[in-house]
């Protein structure tokens, strides 16, 4: 800040520049002595006798400045500026309350004296005084205030205009805020409105699609529920030959999981099978792969080829094939007969793959040769009486055997033997299937072993002195919970067939023995030792028709173990012609017979054996035989002993 006519210079520019503005100004200042502690004044009387930079030599001397006062304004810690005065010599040519009269001798000698004080100050510089520096320096801090306050008042007023101008543009923006608050609530309300009757359609359709998805998902449900329960197996290929489902009836008869056909470990199981499939088929994703699983082949076991199949021909013409008597190979290279149906899926009239249901009908094939038989046996076993009894019926109606007693009586004994052979066999088919479906009641009750297989020998022995055969009798006391009656027709179907088969003069025994058999078929303890003669019935057994060897009794203190089964075995041996190996157990099925051409002679039915095998399983019991050709055969069969004689 500066007062009174100032010192200016010219810049290189031509730019007229101040005191404070010039460059070497501050640092010139700063390089002085200052009067107070605070370096903030500066009184320098005369400049002349200081080293002062040419360019403010040259400001000062026009102006005639020779002594400045200055101070720093300073408003706290910020320097705001400086206040500068300035001050010229001494001033010589002022005269104080001077009216001059030469005439007055009272004025001339002031006059004189002044002149004097003039001629000694022209050309000095005045001293700064401490009442100028201490006025200067108040004026300073007045300043420094003024200066502060103003600039804080030029912040104040900026701020209130700026705040002016906010508070306007936030009344306008309020206003253009209302404006689309307005217009915006009535889009909202317009929208939800929208909103709402979307919302109420969109319920309205996620209800039927949930509804159709319920039905759907219970529809699917049901078919694959449909697919698991079949007991036919179903598999599905798309257009190229793919596999694309299958259900467990199917990959349980082809001897895999479903898995395993449909999954990722497919692959796998090729390569552990490899055996078993076409080089060109073992990658899942071939469309030969199902056909190489199948190994499809014809009645004969001649392969097909994937585009001589049936199935092949499904896919390409979308005929639907009936099949019966095809192959299919299991996993482990076995193979059985099918019946399947090969039926096209089609879509908007494109076929788009096939659906293949087939079963096994190994069973059905089983029973067909089984009936096949039985009316061949059967019709055979009528044929041949029928044919007897109807010749000698029509010899003796004829009369030509009125002169021939003896053939007549003959012909009437060979009519009456067939008859008898005709009822046999009827009541042995009528036997096995009544037992067999469970509608023969067997009438158990608590009986001795001994005592049912003296019975039986008793009713065989006629048989056995006709046919010229020892019956050898070792009978074992033990108590049975069994029906008599088809005890006694098992053993004497077994004697009747050990005798049958027998040569004149031979022996055949029947015998018992107890014993304890493991809850596996076939495994069988040895035998309760201990045998005590006549002690269980109180006498000894006497029979002049057939012998009788010493009993077996069971030992009632005779440790036994838990997990075996305590039982009676019994055995029929003879020493006739014997069973082939391959026939061991066939001869227990229905019509079996060892030699069918010899069934006529024997007078056989080929069901006494499985009428004696279900006689044995409905009571609980093993029957087996053991044979060697050319020495003989020995039946066997076991039945549990009672619990407790109290039953």
């Amino acid at each position: 800040m500066t007062c009174g006519e100032q010192p200016i210079w010219r810049s290189e520019a031509g730019c007229q520049l101040y005191l404070e503005e010039y460059s070497s100004w501050r640092s010139w200042l700063d390089a002085q002595t200052t009067v107070d502690d605070d370096r903030c004044t500066w009184a320098i009387a005369d400049w002349h006798g200081l080293e002062i930079p040419t360019e403010l030599a040259l400001a000062w001397f026009p102006v005639r400045i020779r002594g400045l006062l200055i101070v720093r304004l300073q408003y706290r810690q910020q320097i705001l500026g400086y206040l500068s005065v300035f001050r010229r010599e001494i001033e010589i040519e002022t005269l104080w309350a001077r009216r001059p009269d030469r005439d007055d001798p009272r004025h001339l000698r002031p006059i004189q004296s002044f002149e004097t004080w003039r001629e000694l100050k022209q050309g000095q510089a005045q001293a700064w005084t401490s009442a100028e520096i201490e006025l200067v320096q108040a004026l300073g801090s007045h300043f420094a205030l003024a200066i502060q306050q103003y600039e804080l008042y030029l912040q104040v007023h900026a701020l209130n205009a700026d705040l002016s101008r906010d508070i306007q543009e936030r009344r306008q923006a309020e206003i253009k805020i209302c404006a689309l608050n307005a217009q915006l609530e009535q889009r909202v309300e317009e929208r939800t409105a929208e909103l709402q009757r979307a919302n109420i359609d969109l319920l309205r359709e996620i209800s039927v699609r949930e509804q159709a998805q319920a039905s759907l998902e219970r529809l699917s449900r049901q078919n694959e529920l449909i697919l698991n329960s079949a007991g036919e197996g179903i598999y599905g290929l798309n257009a190229q030959g793919k596999i694309t489902f299958v259900n467990p009836a199917a990959a349980r008869m082809l001897g895999y999981r479903v898995r395993e056909l449909i999954g990722s470990n497919c692959d796998r199981d090729l390569e552990i099978h490899a055996s078993y499939f076409l080089p060109e088929t073992r990658d899942r994703s071939n469309a030969k792969f199902i056909h190489a699983i199948l190994n499809h082949s014809q009645p004969d076991g001649t392969p097909y080829t994937w585009e001589d199949s049936p199935i092949y021909a499904t896919l390409q013409t979308g005929a639907v094939q009936y099949i019966t008597n095809d192959i299919f190979y299991r996993r482990d290279g076995s193979k059985f007969p099918v019946e399947y149906v090969s039926t096209p899926i089609r879509e908007q009239g494109k076929i788009v793959g096939a659906v293949v249901i087939f079963k096994d009908i190994t069973e059905r094939q089983i029973v067909e040769r089984m009936k096949d038989e039985f009316v061949s046996v059967v019709s055979h076993e009528l044929r041949t009486p029928l044919t007897s009894i109807r010749t000698a019926l029509g010899l003796l109606a004829r009369g030509f055997l009125e002169t021939q007693p003896a053939k007549r009586q003959r012909m009437l004994e060979i009519a009456f033997d067939n008859t008898n052979r005709l009822v046999r066999l009827i009541s042995d088919i009528l036997d096995i299937e009544r037992i067999n479906s469970g509608k023969v009641i067997m009438h158990k009750q608590l009986c001795d072993a001994a005592e049912l297989i003296v019975q039986s020998a008793e009713v065989m022995q006629a048989m056995a002195e006709k046919a010229e055969i020892n019956l050898c009798v070792t009978p074992v006391s033990a108590k049975l919970w069994v029906d008599p009656d088809r005890i006694v027709q098992t053993l004497t179907n077994l004697l009747s067939n050990a005798i049958k088969f027998s040569s004149p003069g031979s022996t055949v025994w029947l015998s018992a023995e107890l014993g304890a058999r493991s809850e596996e078929r076939g495994v069988r303890e040895p035998e309760v030792e201990g045998t005590r003669r006549g002690e269980n019935t109180g006498r000894e057994i006497q029979n002049p028709k057939f012998k009788i060897q010493n009993s077996k009794i069971s030992d009632p203190l005779a440790p036994r173990s838990s997990l075996l089964t305590p039982h009676v075995t019994f055995q029929v041996k003879d020493t006739g012609r014997g069973i082939p190996e391959d026939k061991l157990e066939s001869i227990f099925e229905r019509f079996q017979q060892v030699d069918a051409s010899n069934s006529g002679h024997q007078g056989g039915t080929g069901l006494g054996l499985a009428i004696c095998r279900s006689i044995v399983q409905q009571h609980g019991g093993q029957i087996w035989v053991e044979s060697v050709l050319g020495t003989g055969s020995t039946f066997s069969f076991t039945l549990p002993l009672a619990e407790n004689s109290d039953r």
